[in-house]
């Protein structure tokens, strides 16, 4: 019986997350990365080298390189896509059903734990499907679908499991549901991505040491691969130059050892531990543990600071006097900027700070301020198109003056309004010395308004742009030197053709979702 409910849940699970837009939206902005980062030989960069030499696009290269490349995203990007359905259950009334179900809370949880794992393993599938056919355009040998296939499976199974595992203790943890989940797991998740540093500071990447059991990005692990091959620990993953002088060296043979093997099981059993915490705390829907829509804010660690700071309040009603005061799309714009200060505190007292220290801290560290700013701004933002919809309230607001075209005007420019007026000491001291990295700042800002705003209104939920979005900018720390991944210009690199195309591209995606809301309204 139990063997059966699990197996219903899971069809069911991924069913309805594949049906999704945010799903196509995820594993198309994976493929496109992916393939970007998979560059032509012929233009002078290469996927892997070692030392200076560039490896041959062999089943095992690319399998390698695709999967070591992507897990970055599905460890970081797998738990925005899988959390939302706890709350899709509140929303629809679904969760006071689901609670009266004559099955225990272990068999419940495990059953949506392991749907999500299911459908993060139909994406990284789609994934595969796609690389099979670059591997036909740009391979250098037989595809090998069996190397692939254990390729994927060793590289994804921790990370796909830890993500699914902590979107799952999120959701079953009240204070943990909201915002509050989301922005806690990207710092545990940063926390994580750094064990290949740690093991690399301490001097272990020649050998195997304990602490490769909590590597779930599998760049340490994979390290001993290289080394076992080529007597070398000197290899490069991504974009990476090489000496066309130097003849190329081929990935063959068995690349993972039983200890790598078994050091990434390991790996996935401790990346499920999380599931244990979450059974012990699951509210299973308990109306005194957690409130519906709007309600269920106060009892987020978000909420919690919201209300500490609500004094702050205060400060916006100037704005809704002059919102009320000015006539048409203005004062409708007005008026969005101050329901969402007004509405989260904690957005006023992050204006409050950005103002202060982005007037006296040093020129040097703006770059990094920024990031941090933008990553604050880009997460307050996120559930601004779909606030009404998460609300109830669509219908009526589409009812306001200009309708629902309107509406996401003044949403979209509202949203730049904030970014602004957070990076407004910033734009004013680049602007000074260096007009183009200013430039690059607005312009992002305005980009990253218009994915948020697209992305929103598409797929209903704010955690599909939340994903991209730092993930975008965590390339953007670890990638300094490319000008195109320099969206508000933190790292000084972008050009004048990548603040041209960023704007284009913040254009387009503009005029599109206008389309969109027009074709959803009618």
């Amino acid at each position: 019986m139990t063997a059966y409910v699990l197996w219903t849940m899971i069809q069911s699970e991924v069913r309805l997350r594949t049906r999704r837009i945010s799903s196509i939206v995820a594993i198309l902005a994976v493929v496109a990365i992916t393939w970007m980062m998979i560059a032509d030989p012929i233009s002078g960069s290469v996927l892997i080298s070692v030392g200076d030499a560039r490896v041959v696009y062999n089943s095992l290269c690319l399998a390698l390189g695709s999967s070591l490349l992507a897990n970055l995203f599905f460890g970081l990007g797998g738990f925005y896509l899988v959390r939302g359905r706890m709350n899709d259950d509140f929303r629809s009334g679904c969760g006071s059903v689901l609670a009266t179900m004559p099955i225990s809370n272990s068999v419940f949880l495990i059953g949506r734990w392991l749907g999500a794992v299911a459908y993060l393993c139909v994406l990284i599938l789609a994934l595969l499907a796609t690389i099979l056919v670059l591997h036909l355009l740009r391979g250098e040998g037989p595809i090998q679908l069996l190397v692939y296939l254990k390729t994927y499976v060793i590289v994804f199974f921790p990370s796909v499991i830890f993500a699914c595992s902590m979107a799952l203790f999120c959701e079953a943890f009240a204070p943990l549901s909201g915002k509050a989940g989301d922005v806690a797991y990207f710092f545990v998740w940063m926390l994580q991505s750094t064990v290949p540093i740690v093991i690399a500071d301490h001097g272990s990447v020649t050998s195997w040491t304990p602490a490769m059991i909590f590597d779930f990005s599998g760049v340490a692990t994979s390290n001993l691969g290289f080394l076992a091959m080529f007597h070398t620990s000197h290899f490069s993953i991504g974009i990476s130059d090489f000496d066309k002088t130097l003849p190329p060296v081929v990935l063959e043979g068995e690349f993972w050892s039983t200890t790598v093997v078994l050091t990434r099981i390991a790996g996935g059993v401790i990346a499920a531990l999380p599931v244990l915490l979450a059974i012990a705390l699951f509210h299973r829907f308990s109306p005194d543990k957690i409130k519906l829509s709007v309600r269920r804010q106060s009892w987020s660690l978000i909420g919690f600071a919201n209300r500490l700071l609500r004094p702050l309040t205060k400060l916006t009603r100037p704005l809704f006097a002059l919102a009320a005061s000015l006539p048409g799309f203005t004062g409708q714009v007005v008026a969005e900027l101050a329901l969402s200060l007004a509405s989260s505190p904690i957005m006023s007292a992050g204006l409050i700070f950005a103002i202060l220290a982005g007037c006296t801290v040093g020129s040097a560290l703006l770059g990094g301020f920024v990031l941090i700013v933008v990553a604050f701004w880009g997460v307050q933002i996120s559930d601004l198109s779909v606030r009404d919809y998460q609300s109830d309230t669509e219908s009526m607001t589409a009812v306001v003056m200009g309708g629902a075209s309107m509406r996401y005007w003044r949403q979209i420019v509202a949203s730049c309004l904030l970014g602004l007026l957070l990076t407004a000491p910033v734009i004013v001291r680049w602007a000074g010395h260096d007009m183009l990295r200013a430039v690059s700042l607005v312009s992002g800002i305005f980009a990253i308004a218009a994915t948020a705003n697209l992305l929103g209104r598409m797929t209903r939920t704010s955690r599909t742009f939340i994903a991209l979005f730092l993930f975008g900018l965590y390339l953007a720390t670890q990638i300094k030197d490319v000008p195109f991944l320099d969206v508000v210009g933190a790292n000084g690199v972008a050009t004048i053709s990548s603040v041209v195309m960023q704007s284009l591209f913040g254009l387009i995606v503009s005029v599109f979702a206008y389309g969109y809301t027009r074709w959803r309204a009618a």
